[in-house]
């Protein structure tokens, strides 16, 4: 009896080991499967760590790529921020110069002019007295006619100097042409080797043409005079391809000088107009003859209103 229930324990003992081996041989293939998945996914965790950290430095070094750029870039900035500064001053200094050199031409001009007034008077005297001296001829002349002593050689001298006279009075108006086409080609040499001035900004928003303004005046003052002389004139042609050239000049950088010497005056013109009496106009006309300012557009806009003389025979 002992020994069949020593037996029994004995088989169940067999028994329940055999169910704990099963068991444990069945956790630790799951357990090996699960170890082996892990492993999986660590391996593609490592895979996708490698490629971020490649990325990552790829996208440090084009950081760092993007900082020297910027670096270059800030130099670069500031070192046209300093061009700008010295462009600027040097637009300043260059507008100051011709500025004070526009306002010494015009006081040598204004100079000369008073020369020239002075030379136009007394040539107005000289041409009364020579009216005088030939009135004097004329009667005495006459005296000797009607009293039959006439005498041809005194006659002959008489005009003689009335020629000379009149030549004389010839070379000064040429002389006092010339004076003036130099001092106006000095002008033109000045104002020819200045850039055209670009409009200002002024403290209330707007746009200051006031230097260009100026030389568009003298433009005006010195084709009015050329247009009272001679082309035959010393100087005249040179003058004349200078103003030209400057006028292109002004037209490139968008400011045109309108035209109107000589032209037609109709009473549709925006301007500020002078009229005279002329009665060397042909009848019934209006002509422009002389422009005190000159009308001036910037990009299609005008900017200064002409000032004229209309000679008119109405």
């Amino acid at each position: 009896m002992k020994q069949l229930i020593i037996g029994t324990i004995i088989l169940l003992g067999f028994g329940f080991s055999s169910v704990k081996a099963e068991d444990l041989s069945k956790e630790v293939a799951s357990l090996k499967t699960e170890i082996a998945a892990l492993k999986t996914r660590q391996e593609r965790l490592n895979t996708t760590i490698n490629t971020l950290s490649a990325k990552n430095k790829k996208a440090e070094k084009h950081i760092s790529n993007l900082e020297s750029v910027n670096r270059d870039l800030d130099w670069k900035i500031d070192s046209l921020q300093d061009e700008c500064k010295r462009l600027t001053n040097t637009q300043e200094t260059d507008r100051t110069n011709l500025k004070n050199s526009i306002d010494q031409t015009n006081r040598k001009v204004r100079a000369t002019e008073e020369k020239i007034l002075s030379r136009t008077w007394w040539g107005i005297c000289g041409i009364a007295a020579l009216l005088v001296a030939i009135g004097a001829v004329v009667w005495a002349f006459c005296r000797k006619y009607r009293s039959g002593s006439q005498s041809i050689d005194e006659v002959r001298k008489a005009q003689s100097s009335l020629e000379e006279a009149q030549d004389r009075i010839r070379k000064a108006q040429e002389k006092m042409q010339e004076e003036s086409i130099q001092l106006d080609n000095k002008l033109i040499e000045i104002l020819g080797n200045q850039p055209v001035s670009t409009p200002q900004t002024t403290h209330d928003g707007g746009v200051d043409h006031s230097l260009t303004l100026k030389v568009a005046d003298e433009i005006a003052r010195i084709e009015l005079n050329m247009s009272r002389m001679d082309s035959s004139v010393r100087g005249y042609k040179q003058l004349a391809k200078a103003v030209e050239r400057i006028k292109d000049n002004f037209k490139a950088n968008g400011y045109e000088i309108v035209d109107m010497l000589g032209k037609p005056y109709n009473e549709g013109m925006k301007v500020t107009a002078n009229f005279v009496v002329d009665e060397s106009v042909e009848e019934g006309k209006q002509i422009i003859t002389g422009i005190t300012k000159p009308q001036v557009n910037y990009n299609g806009q005008m900017i200064q209103a002409a000032q004229i003389t209309v000679s008119q025979n109405i």
